[in-house]
């Protein structure tokens, strides 16, 4: 019964340890978005009547991209 006692103990410590090791992030300053996420939310706004799939907008977006920066 003595070893049953001692591992609840060992338990609770290790328990009360874990607790307190838990640190909590401090918040990251936002960064102010890219010409190209500009571009895309942009683009995937503006697009988003027609009737295609989300993967194959977004395809048709880096491709737009990848010519508007030449």
């Amino acid at each position: 019964m003595s070893d049953y006692k001692a591992l609840e103990k060992r338990i609770s410590e290790l328990e009360s340890k874990a607790d307190s090791s838990k640190t909590t992030k401090a918040p990251r300053a936002s960064r102010k978005p890219s010409d190209y996420n500009i571009f895309m939310g942009k683009y995937m706004s503006d697009n988003k009547s027609d009737k295609k799939p989300h993967k194959e907008l977004f395809a048709e977006a880096v491709k737009a991209w990848n010519l508007k920066k030449k």
